[in-house]
């Protein structure tokens, strides 16, 4: 299941605050540029940009890290 990294964010926007998903991605700078990602482009996501399972669950952990809250998946795909 593809989740886009606009959901994401959206949704770490809204229901955590504006500064959460800098945060999130700052936790998780390793997995991002791993994926070819820079935290630049993380922040001024391309409307279609998909995360992998991987990065996914790495943003997961580092919510879960940060904020001690988790997100369905199910929930992200209709953000």
């Amino acid at each position: 299941m593809q989740i886009k990294a606009s959901n994401f964010k959206n949704w770490c926007t809204d229901n955590i605050s504006p500064q959460s998903w800098t945060r999130i991605c700052l936790k998780c700078v390793d997995s991002i540029r791993a994926k070819g990602y820079t935290l630049k482009q993380m922040e001024d996501l391309e409307p279609d940009a998909e995360l992998d399972a991987e990065l996914l669950a790495d943003l997961s952990k580092a919510l879960e890290a940060l904020y001690e809250m988790s997100v369905d998946e199910n929930l992200l795909i209709r953000y």
